[in-house]
């Protein structure tokens, strides 16, 4: 028992993932499909080769040359550009492990392409159909014409088969080279070849390609069909391929095994059997030259006629051409039993896996135009039509229900709602009806509240209310009143037509004609998503929500924004003004085949339980699986940088890692570059930054070129990566790290050099600017110093001539009335003598009379110099006392002794020779001499000095007198 439920277990874990598996899985004619060819910028139709390279490109070989692709645009390499290459026509591409790629030509040329360097190889002696790299690191060649050989790097070409066409070259796990050959296949071991005969189970023939599969089996492909070599043994791998001339081979991720054909297209063996696809399907010619199945799974089919790609893109399709009724779908239905009910123009079909079932009228009749769709609680279908009222689906048969004819206000019936007392509410043209379970048909028009009678929406919000949306807005059903209680849009929405509901929570949110408004039912505030938030459109039709997503149908297709962006935008519209809103639009390019999804229908979009989202469009239903968008986003996607331009002129790119180096004056640089994913290559986002100017990642979007002008010389690191969109960023980012040199002047070593010149110059007119203050200081001090000196002798000469005699240059009487006062109370004190005399000339006014002046001015002069030579001898001082009196000090001296002095003075002036002045003058003088003494000041000492002088003279001059009172 416990074996058995063990059992159940594990097989509903893994029902799930094989039904998911079977979900993945779509037939070969409903793929999504595209070409390129020599309109969409391939060099040739013919397309001989097609690889994927351990960096993500696409490579192409055509007989026109090499293309490569990044999923924008091809870029073509021929002869001129790849070395080694004789000729333009390419027969083979051969990627390595290591990233590189050997690229072979018509005219025997082989080149190899490494870290984005060409490098050529010996030329084969013919057209290279196939180059090998063996596990000993030997290269074989399949010839054209010319066989089988092999060489060592740099060795002659050594030859194992000739004289005949070689197309294929593999080796299995056992070191054992296989060769398809026009002669049948070749089983080549120590460099020995083996023809594989019949008896081993291989017809007769050429073998065109070889393949060994996943599992390490051999599989070959020629002229009659394909074969797998089972226990050294060959066994067709499919009767109906027999015959069947097969040039390529294929294994998918699914294991299923893809045939490419000469002239009849494409097969696929798979657990839904053979398939074919050729010409009449879409392929652009039924000669199939090559087959690749990239990293993100979609398949390369190369023809004569171009390339065509199959992928299982983010939308499939439900048509007519699968079982539909009608391509113009007007609405689906996802039902509680896990089908899908789709309403079209021109009938009702149920899907089911992968099975598709029309429902047709009990009573045979025209085809019905389907505008509506509602489940009861029982599980029953309801349907309404466009012309043929309210209808209901018994056992798998339609039969009719009410019409105009019984109860509705017409038959045109746009909209079905059961609400929780499983009331039935019909939405037509004219109005809205309400079938009770009693079957109690009432009606509501413009007059109960509705704000028109055209309904195309129904809805039940969180609270149970009914919602009616209308060609001039959108209304709620109070069930207390019994009527519709208007919900109007405010006028600057500019909003009428209410197409579809999305309850959430205490928010319901309607697509109108003017965007999506969401109206919060308990506190009434209403806000609208448009054009000014960032929408493309204006006209939505049918909101689902899905995970972190709100999905939108529209005319131009399906928009998918992220809730949480559209409640910020509306719940703060002031400060979201510079902000704009992140979408994704799909259309034709992402699998729909319209992106005209239709509305004024419901619903006209659904969430299934299997987390798939349908569509209604004009051209089938469309599904999506929003979680394989996630997986696609989750794929590797390697980023390239593909060119640098600087100044407009290409430069070349640095593949081993070294710095690229730029002249100096570069001034704009412009970064082309690429992520190879191949699904939506036009939808992939960027983010740059270059390390040395900023280092933030700056969002380019969609944008594949990043420009900067006017850098600065320096280092610098350019750094790109690339992410899916609503994806996260992968570590995929990509650099190139270049160096923009610098003219002499902006090198740093000629700044240095330059700044230590201005120091120094700087530092030099420091110097002389503080030389020539100091000079000027200098200069200043000097001649502060000369003007107080010249001062200082201008003040001592002012002095000297205020205390001189100027002719005579004696002390004048200031000077000596001075010196008598400085001195008499010193003396007086000390008791010391003190004597002075005065001297008179005589009869001088005689001299002035006689003689003249001047000899008079020289007679003083002599008796000044006389009385002057006494003074050194004696200490005396001698002072001009006025005109032609002197005074004379005598310190220490006593009346008689100075009368001595004086005595011997008036002797030598007597007898003085004057002879040199005046013949016959004679000059005497008189003295009046006095002391200390006697007296107690100094003007009572000139006083008693002056009378003796009147003594002297009144006794008849040519005397000294002394005052003895």
């Amino acid at each position: 028992m416990i074996r058995v439920c063990l059992f159940l277990f594990l097989l509903m874990l893994i029902a799930p993932q094989c039904a998911a598996a079977q979900a993945t899985r779509l037939p070969l004619n409903d793929y999504f499909s595209e070409t390129w060819n020599t309109r969409s910028g391939l060099p040739h139709n013919s397309i001989n080769s097609i690889v994927q390279t351990k960096d993500g490109y696409i490579w192409i070989a055509t007989w026109e040359g090499l293309a490569r692709f990044n999923g924008r645009e091809f870029k073509l390499f021929t002869r001129s550009e790849i070395t080694g290459l004789p000729d333009s026509g390419l027969r083979s591409l051969v990627p390595q492990a290591d990233g590189s790629l050997y690229i072979s030509g018509a005219r025997g040329g082989i080149s190899h392409l490494r870290k984005g360097h060409w490098s050529a190889q010996k030329n084969a002696s013919a057209m290279v159909n196939h180059v090998l790299k063996t596990s000993d690191n030997k290269i074989w060649l399949a010839l054209e014409g010319d066989g089988v050989a092999y060489r060592d790097e740099n060795e002659e070409d050594k030859s194992v088969l000739i004289n005949l066409s070689a197309y294929r070259l593999v080796e299995d796990g056992e070191g054992v080279i296989w060769a398809g050959t026009s002669d049948g296949l070749y089983q080549i071991k120590n460099k020995v070849a083996k023809l594989i005969t019949p008896k081993s189970g291989l017809p007769t023939g050429p073998i065109y390609t070889l393949f060994m599969s996943q599992e390490g089996q051999l599989i070959v492909a020629g002229e009659k069909g394909a074969w797998r070599y089972v226990s050294n043994r060959f066994v067709s791998i499919d009767e109906q391929l027999d015959g069947i001339a097969i040039s390529s081979v294929l294994q998918d991720n699914h294991n299923a095994l893809w045939f490419g054909t000469i002239n009849k297209g494409v097969f696929r063996l798979s657990e839904l059997g053979l398939e074919r696809l050729d010409s009449d399907a879409g392929l652009p010619a039924n000669r199939i030259l090559s087959l690749l199945q990239d990293r993100e799974n979609s398949i390369w089919i190369g023809t004569n006629g171009g390339v065509h790609r199959l992928r299982e893109a983010p939308f499939s399709a439900w048509t007519k051409k699968r079982g539909l009724s009608g391509d113009y779908v007007r609405t689906v239905l996802p039902h509680s039993d896990g089908s899908v009910w789709i309403g079209s123009s021109t009938g009702l079909n149920r899907i089911l896996g992968d099975k598709v079932e029309s429902i047709s009228l009990a009573n045979k009749g025209d085809p019905l135009s389907i505008l509506s769709l509602a489940e009861d609680q029982h599980g029953h279908v309801w349907i309404g039509t466009y012309t043929s009222g309210l209808m209901r689906v018994i056992d798998g048969k339609i039969y009719p229900v009410k019409s105009r004819d019984n109860g509705l206000s017409s038959n045109e019936v746009r909209a079905l709602l059961f609400d929780k007392q499983q009331r039935l509410w019909v939405g037509t043209a004219t109005g809205l009806s309400r079938i009770d379970p009693d079957g109690t048909t009432l009606q509501y028009t413009t007059k109960q509240g509705l704000p028109g009678e055209f309904i195309i929406a129904l809805a039940l919000d969180g609270l149970g209310n009914v919602w009616a949306g209308t060609g001039v807005g959108a209304a709620m059903f109070n069930n207390v009143l019994g009527q519709f209680k208007e919900q109007a849009f405010p006028k600057q929405f500019n909003a009428q037509y209410a197409f579809g509901f999305y309850a959430q929570n205490d928010l319901m949110w309607m697509a109108t004609d003017r965007g999506l408004v969401r109206f919060n039912i308990v506190t009434g505030d209403i806000a609208i998503l448009g054009r000014e938030q960032g929408l493309p459109v204006d006209k939505l039709f049918q909101l689902v929500a899905q995970g972190d997503s709100f999905w939108l149908s529209s005319n131009r297709g399906i928009l998918e924004v992220k809730q949480q962006q559209v409640n910020e935008l509306l719940d703060n519209p002031q400060t979201s003004k510079n902000k704009r809103l992140q979408y994704q639009l799909y259309d034709e390019g992402d699998g729909m085949l319209s992106a005209q999804a239709n509305g004024g229908s419901n619903p006209a979009a659904a969430f299934h339980q299997d987390g798939s989202i349908w569509f209604a469009t004009a051209h089938g239903v469309s599904t999506v699986m929003p979680e394989r968008l996630k997986k696609a986003a989750q794929i590797s996607l390697p980023t390239v940088i593909e060119s640098l331009y600087v100044d407009g002129k290409s430069t070349p790119l640095a593949f081993d890692g070294k710095d690229i180096i730029l002249p100096p004056g570069a001034s704009r640089l412009s970064f082309n570059y690429a992520g190879l994913s191949f699904i939506m290559p036009q939808r992939l986002n960027f983010q740059t930054k270059l390390l040395g100017y900023n280092d933030t990642w700056v969002n380019r979007q969609q944008l594949t070129i990043t420009e900067y002008t006017n850098l600065a010389p320096g280092k610098y690191t350019f750094i790109v990566r690339a992410g899916y969109p609503n994806g996260q960023w992968q570590n995929n980012s990509k650099s190139i790290t270049f160096v923009i040199q610098s003219y002499f002047w902006q090198k740093l070593s000629f700044k240095v050099m330059l700044f230590l010149a201005l120091v120094i110059l700087s530092f030099a007119l420091y110097k002389y600017r503080l030389y020539h203050f100091k000079k000027i200081e200098k200069e200043l001090t000097l001649r502060v110093i000369q003007q107080t000196k010249d001062l200082q002798q201008q003040a001592d000469a002012f002095a000297h001539q205020a205390t001189h005699d100027q002719l005579t240059d004696l002390p004048n009487r200031r000077a000596f009335d001075t010196w008598l006062a400085d001195n008499f109370s010193d003396f007086k004190q000390q008791s010391l003598p003190l004597a002075i005399a005065i001297m008179d000339i005589d009869h001088f006014k005689r001299i002035n009379d006689g003689w003249s002046h001047i000899i008079g001015d020289r007679v003083i002069c002599v008796v000044a110099h006389l009385l002057s030579e006494c003074s050194e001898v004696d200490t005396s001082q001698i002072a001009r006392w006025g005109g032609e009196e002197f005074t004379l000090f005598f310190p220490n001296k006593t009346a008689q002794q100075a009368a001595l002095v004086c005595e011997e003075l008036r002797m030598k002036i007597a007898n003085y020779d004057l002879s040199n002045i005046a013949s016959d003058l004679t000059v005497t003088v008189s003295f009046g001499v006095a002391d200390s003494l006697t007296v107690n000041d100094y003007d009572r000492l000139l006083a008693q000095a002056d009378q003796a002088l009147y003594q002297a003279k009144n006794h008849g001059r040519n005397r000294v007198e002394v005052n003895n009172s």
